[in-house]
């Protein structure tokens, strides 16, 4: 097997990023502290074509060489927003149109592998800091609440690891 170089890749510019079909989901940053992992959430999305990324609370924002670096560019190609209250995203996905599931291990949650997303429907789903997790108030606003089973001695896994697996399902769930 040979390594593809770089220019064998056959990527889209990012004019072509913005003109293309998304996958019908935003990925919502309740305070997320850690830039690099804001970054690799922009980086996975622009991966998968995801429709945006709402940034909420203490979360950083483009430009900043910290997104930037694990990012590589996809905080250019992903479109986003800023809400300084992520309950203020909550409500303008769903005005718009969104159901919205938190990411957390809540009561009656909904394990992924039974998580079956329905074609033709947009989805949103928050992310929480990486001590605290998506707070009460917002999982309280969300239509339900999605959780990655674990079977380790660990209760928790990283956000932006988080993200890709859930953008992962959603890819093969949607569009495979």
């Amino acid at each position: 097997m040979r390594k593809l170089k770089i220019t064998e890749l056959n990527r889209i510019t990012a004019e072509e990023f913005k003109a293309a079909e998304k996958l019908p989901l935003v990925v919502v940053l309740d305070h997320v502290r850690s830039l690099y992992n804001v970054g690799s959430v922009f980086r996975s999305s622009d991966a998968f074509r995801v429709e945006s990324i709402c940034l909420c609370g203490i979360t950083a924002t483009p430009p900043h060489a910290e997104i930037h670096k694990t990012a590589l560019g996809a905080e250019d190609t992903v479109d986003w927003k800023y809400y300084a209250h992520t309950q203020d995203a909550i409500c303008d996905l769903k005005s718009a149109g969104w159901e919205v599931w938190a990411v957390e291990q809540v009561e009656g949650s909904v394990m992924l592998q039974d998580f079956e997303p329905e074609k033709g429907k947009k989805y949103a789903i928050v992310l929480g800091n990486e001590v605290k997790g998506v707070q009460q108030e917002v999982v309280d606003q969300c239509d339900g609440c999605i959780e990655i089973p674990q079977f380790g001695t660990k209760h928790s896994l990283n956000v932006s690891v988080t993200a890709g697996i859930l953008i992962w399902d959603f890819v093969c769930k949607l569009k495979l």
